[in-house]
């Protein structure tokens, strides 16, 4: 294995309205895409859930491989995935995503993973 792989998960609880917003997740995507410092190759691409599962799934492939969040409305939560294969700042990402979705940091969840 050749090529480092870091990869960033957030499972946000108690967000705020701006998981019911398409326009919302898309600024958050194409926020994150310049605080990692990389480009956009391919979206974002922003999709809406069934009524029986409400929320927004978001997806940007990035330079150096992808950024997603899926939200599910009726918990109020955020799935946000930041994978790369380019070292970022996880600190300031993980504090960006708290601040935006106005999640309650007690009960959501960050998990780092590295490889390489």
């Amino acid at each position: 294995m050749q090529q480092p792989r870091y990869h960033l998960i957030c499972d946000l609880s108690n967000c705020n309205k701006k998981i019911k917003d398409p326009q919302a997740i898309r600024e958050f995507l194409e926020e994150v895409v310049k605080k990692v410092n990389m480009s956009i190759l391919e979206g974002p691409i922003i999709a809406e859930g069934k009524p029986e599962n409400p929320g927004i799934s978001g997806l940007v492939i990035i330079d150096f491989s992808h950024i997603s969040v899926h939200t599910f409305t009726k918990h109020k939560e955020a799935l946000i995935d930041i994978f790369s294969c380019k070292p970022f700042e996880r600190n300031p990402l993980v504090d960006y995503c708290f601040d935006y979705f106005e999640a309650n940091t007690d009960e959501s969840r960050v998990k780092e993973v590295w490889w390489g």
